[in-house]
């Protein structure tokens, strides 16, 4: 696996979608964050994405459909340790009528460096079929909107090259 060569500044080019400082309950017996908390925190900012589309809490309340992840690739960089303030970062990368390939950015802010690249290949479900369905019309336009914004970027998201929308 090769090493990742992107900056922080690249990355901060992609707005912080979530921020959090961790608390001592993240660490584990090594004392530092436990990889379970490296995915919880890229997904509160990929669900902060989602709201911002119209695919979050209300959707999958209002409607027959939902979320679900499919595929998942973690790539653990830096440890993040009690304490430190951590952002996230969302790059969607690829999207088809009923999914999305998504890139998650965790930065820690306090010790200037990137500690996780998080991967992220999710399908809008219809929940009664349990099967996926396209996304609804406005939320794929935006989703869209935020794909064109991504692919204008000058650099290259550092993915594992094997997922795929």
């Amino acid at each position: 696996m090769s090493r990742i060569s992107n900056s922080l500044d690249e990355v901060r080019q992609l707005q912080p979608v979530h921020q959090m400082r961790i608390p001592v309950e993240f660490l584990d017996e090594n004392g530092h964050v436990n990889v379970q908390y490296y995915l919880y925190i890229v997904e509160r900012g990929l669900g902060r994405v989602f709201e911002q589309v119209g695919l979050g809490a209300a959707y999958a309340a209002a409607d027959v459909h939902g979320n679900f992840a499919l595929e998942q690739h973690i790539r653990y960089l830096a440890e993040i340790l009690a304490g430190d303030l951590v952002s996230v970062h969302i790059r969607l990368l690829e999207l088809t009528a009923k999914r999305g390939y998504f890139i998650g950015f965790l930065v820690n802010d306090t010790r200037e460096e990137l500690a996780a690249t998080v991967e992220v290949v999710m399908m809008n479900v219809n929940m009664r079929r349990r099967r996926g369905a396209p996304f609804p019309d406005a939320a794929f336009k935006e989703l869209e909107a935020l794909l064109q914004r991504h692919q204008a970027l000058s650099w290259t998201a550092p993915v594992c090259g094997v997922m795929r929308a």
